[in-house]
């Protein structure tokens, strides 16, 4: 037979309920990013909070590969150009694609205060550096890497979760 101690029963839940007031959603295109854009949708129906999406183009890894500039480069059009033209492309194809999530949350998730920030540079720098410059109270993140039988975070999610002090919602398959 278990007792409840007097100590469980004082918990004060009105002074210790968060208040989300922003929600940041790393969003990467993917089908796992729209669950976790899913999720802030429903806290943010409860809660009010505003949702900000964040795409970060990591040149070195998404949009870079020599073929790719290979293409831009031209005898009146010098490397560093090509580079310019091919990073304003990405951006706005990303542009377009955040676009349409934030239409989707307007008229399917009845919620008004959805954005998009698009950014450069490394994921997990660039989550945390956004989160503490803007005051961020909630991230919620997807994580879709599963390593044999155990799920283990990804790279990105773990380093988040490793380097940052906000709550994080991870949101698996």
């Amino acid at each position: 037979m278990t007792t409840m101690t007097a100590a469980a029963s004082t918990i004060d839940f009105s002074s210790n309920t968060p208040q989300y007031k922003k929600i940041l959603v790393p969003h990467d295109s993917s089908q796992m990013s729209d669950k976790a854009l899913a999720h802030a949708v429903y806290i943010s129906k409860i809660t009010g909070a505003h949702i900000e999406m964040l795409y970060i183009i990591d040149l070195t890894r998404d949009i870079l590969p020599p073929s790719t500039l290979l293409a831009f480069i031209g005898p009146d059009r010098p490397v560093e150009k090509a580079k310019e033209d091919l990073k304003n492309m990405a951006e706005a194809g990303v542009r377009k694609i955040l676009e349409e999530r934030v239409k989707i949350c307007k008229e399917e998730g009845k919620i008004e205060q959805v954005s998009y920030k698009i950014e450069i540079g490394k994921p997990v720098n660039e989550i945390v550096r956004i989160t503490e410059e803007n005051g961020y109270d909630l991230i919620v993140m997807a994580s879709s890497r599963i390593s044999s039988s155990v799920r283990l975070l990804g790279s990105t999610t773990k380093g988040v979760i490793d380097s940052i002090r906000k709550p994080v919602l991870i949101i698996h398959e």
